[in-house]
C-alpha cells in the first residue's frame, strides 16, 4: 500500500485520553461518527476519577481499542474493533485533520484488518459508514469493503477473510 504508515498501539496512556476528549468535542471530527453523544463527558469523569498513567483496561471493554499513530509515535486517531460473533465491526477516526487525505486511515484499516481476520480469526469485517460521510466510504471502497446493505441512515460495508486475503498477497 502507497500510504503514509501507521501503527496500531493498544496501551492506552492518560495523555492519549485527553487527545482523544479533545477529538471529539470537534463537530467536524465527530459529525458523521456513530458514537453516543455523551463518550466525550463519560472519558472526561473517568479521567477526573482514575488517576492511573495506563488507561488500556477501560477502552478495551467490548472489543479492542487501538490508538493510531505515526511511525514517531504520534498519536493521530483511534480504531475500535467490537466482535459480533463471527464478524467484527470496526470504527476509524483520525482525529488529527492535518493527517486527512494523507493515506493514515487507509493504512490503519488494513492493520486493524489484519489484528481482526489474524488474530481474531474473524469470518468479515464490517463497517456502518453514513451515508453523507463520503470520505469514509471512498477509503474502505479503495481497501476493497463491498457495500452489503443500505440502513436507516447509513449503509453497511464489508469484507471477508478471504476477499483479505487477495489483496493482502
Amino acid at each position: 500500500m502507497k500510504a503514509c504508515k501507521v501503527r496500531l498501539r493498544q496501551e492506552v496512556f492518560s495523555s492519549d485520553a485527553w487527545k482523544i476528549i479533545e477529538w471529539l468535542e470537534d463537530a467536524e471530527i465527530t459529525q458523521h461518527l456513530n458514537e453516543r453523544q455523551n463518550v466525550c463527558n463519560s472519558i472526561k469523569q473517568v479521567m477526573n476519577r482514575v488517576r492511573l498513567p495506563v488507561l488500556t483496561h477501560l477502552f478495551n471493554q467490548n472489543g479492542s481499542f487501538f490508538i493510531i499513530t505515526t511511525l514517531e509515535g504520534e498519536p493521530i486517531g483511534f480504531l475500535r474493533l467490537i466482535p459480533q460473533g463471527k464478524n467484527v465491526e470496526m470504527v476509524i477516526v483520525i482525529g488529527n485533520k492535518q493527517k486527512w487525505g494523507m493515506g493514515f486511515g487507509t493504512n490503519a484499516i488494513f492493520q486493524g484488518l489484519k489484528h481482526a481476520f489474524f488474530h481474531w480469526r474473524a469470518d468479515k469485517v464490517v463497517a456502518k459508514i453514513k451515508i453523507q460521510n463520503h470520505r469514509s466510504i471512498r477509503v474502505f471502497r479503495k481497501i476493497g469493503f463491498k457495500k452489503e446493505r443500505d440502513l436507516i441512515a447509513e449503509a453497511l460495508y464489508s469484507m471477508s477473510m478471504e476477499e483479505f486475503l487477495r489483496i493482502a498477497a
